[in-house]
């Protein structure tokens, strides 16, 4: 892509790999983990109005509803980061809504470590190392994210009101 003065949007995205590839893995993934948790609830949640009772029942769906909020998130922040790879003044915001996700997802995968295992055994060793495993996509939309938004600190001021910049020295003229 070739650099013109004044023209926003035109200077080389060096974190646009990253985002493009990272977000379809997240719309992926989180497509995919959205539709098996709405196929758990449904087959589980029989399981538990019969078997379960009101309370354990009430916990599961809370868990499945974070679960579902969560994945719908991460669809988001990948169609983000695939619609907005080539835009660097946009990596801050890529950049504070991955590590919004971030957060979100090893609250969400502490919550359910501890609700469902309490970190006791082997159920609660696979939980624990689930959250690390979780973060490497995030880590690499975040690498993305920050790369963007260090090319557009470091891009010189361009002139956002129209083109072709008017003045002296301006390609313009």
């Amino acid at each position: 892509m070739m650099n013109y003065p004044g023209m926003p949007g035109m200077v080389d995205a060096p974190g646009k790999n990253f985002l493009r590839v990272t977000g379809i893995l997240f719309i992926i993934f989180n497509i995919i983990g959205f539709f098996m948790t709405v196929s758990v609830v449904l087959t589980t949640d029989t399981w538990l109005w019969m078997f379960g009772g009101q309370a354990m029942r009430t916990t599961w769906n809370m868990l499945y509803g974070m679960s579902l909020l969560l994945s719908l998130f991460a669809v988001a922040v990948g169609i983000m980061g695939v619609a907005l790879c080539n835009k660097i003044e946009k990596g801050g915001m890529l950049f504070a809504t991955v590590i919004i996700l971030m957060v979100l997802s090893v609250i969400n995968n502490i919550v359910y470590t501890v609700v469902i295992s309490g970190f006791d055994g082997v159920m609660g060793f696979s939980n624990v190392i689930s959250i690390p495993i979780s973060l490497v996509l995030p880590v690499l939309f975040m690498i993305g994210a920050s790369r963007n938004k260090k090319a557009h600190e470091a891009a010189p001021y361009q002139h956002h009101s129209g083109y072709p910049p008017q003045g002296p020295g301006s390609y313009g003229q």
